[in-house]
């Protein structure tokens, strides 16, 4: 399995860019947008996304959105992911979750079925229940992360 995540529009306080999963045979089989903040950096605790490059998940217990997480998707067991790699620790804690403008993201990746605007997403919720339960059970260990940037 495939994450892409290209970063095309830069606004005034964030990036938006599309999300796509790819299947074991590369067919497309999940697509929202994403809206990440609007500087890259790999400095923690300074509100940044995270650089283009490619990236592990990891599952992440105990997340403060874990129960807002399992409203969402209805299921008890739902945990966070959590994107990392050699340059980004897990310990950064780069979450992929709800939330609609740059002051819902503290450096995490959103999820939204719309851009309503350069500097927002819609239908959030719906987009993170979709692909939460596409991810229930897979074997991350299986899955790549890529971030391009695009930027218009």
């Amino acid at each position: 399995m495939k994450i892409e995540i290209i970063n095309r529009y830069q606004g005034k306080s964030c990036v938006i860019g599309k999300f796509k999963v790819f299947d074991e045979n590369g067919d497309l089989i999940f697509n929202c947008f994403a809206l990440q903040e609007d500087t890259a950096g790999l400095e923690s605790g300074k509100d940044l996304r995270i650089p283009q490059g490619i990236y592990k998940l990891k599952r992440h217990p105990h997340s403060r959105f874990e129960a807002t997480l399992r409203k969402i998707t209805g299921n008890e067991n739902d945990t966070m992911l959590n994107v990392y790699n050699d340059l980004v620790p897990y310990e950064r804690h780069i979450l992929i979750h709800w939330g609609n403008t740059d002051k819902d993201t503290q450096g995490c990746i959103l999820l939204g079925e719309t851009k309503t605007s350069d500097e927002s997403i819609g239908g959030s919720r719906a987009a993170c229940k979709e692909f939460y339960n596409l991810m229930r059970g897979v074997n991350l260990d299986m899955v790549e992360l890529v971030i391009k940037d695009e930027l218009e």
